[in-house]
């Protein structure tokens, strides 16, 4: 046997090699940028932990009907002023009076969602301003995963 030829049968061996752990990784779902997106269920844990955290969630195809739990996350006390889902305010009564809430506290918000058809799935990026009630510091949390969920009627 050659020289030329050892290189060349190992450098196809690797090669068929390297497919296979591609091929087994995309199965797995290893690649990120492949899978199917977030669950219903992957969305609503995230969003309940965050710094404002979106506890419950009731989305109407009717409109001004949709209802937002929202939990204070943060160890003081703040005022949300704003929530925009899909780019669009759904500011509700959050357009005339911010919305005070304590460390730990809850509290619901009537919104007017972007529109939706009942049964259609939706997922929108969600993002919640607030003021810190004691310094006044304006903050805005961006959601690194969307609010996903059905359309109720």
């Amino acid at each position: 046997m050659r020289r030329g030829q050892a290189a060349i049968e190992y450098l196809i061996i690797l090669a068929v090699v390297v497919i296979i752990a591609l091929i087994v990784i995309g199965v797995i779902g290893g690649f990120p940028g492949m899978t199917r997106g977030i669950s219903e269920r992957d969305s609503a844990a995230y969003w309940a932990a965050a710094d404002v955290g979106v506890t419950r969630y009731f989305v109407s195809a009717v409109p001004s009907s949709s209802l937002l739990v929202v939990r204070n996350n943060r160890l003081f006390s703040v005022n949300i002023t704003g929530i925009t889902m899909g780019g669009t305010a759904v500011n509700g009564s959050l357009a005339t009076s911010p919305l005070p809430l304590a460390p730990g506290s809850s509290a619901s918000q009537y919104i007017t969602a972007p529109a939706c058809t009942a049964g259609q799935s939706y997922s929108w990026t969600t993002v919640i301003t607030y003021k810190d009630s004691v310094y006044g510091n304006a903050y805005t949390f961006t959601g690194e995963k969307p609010l996903v969920g059905t359309c109720q009627t």
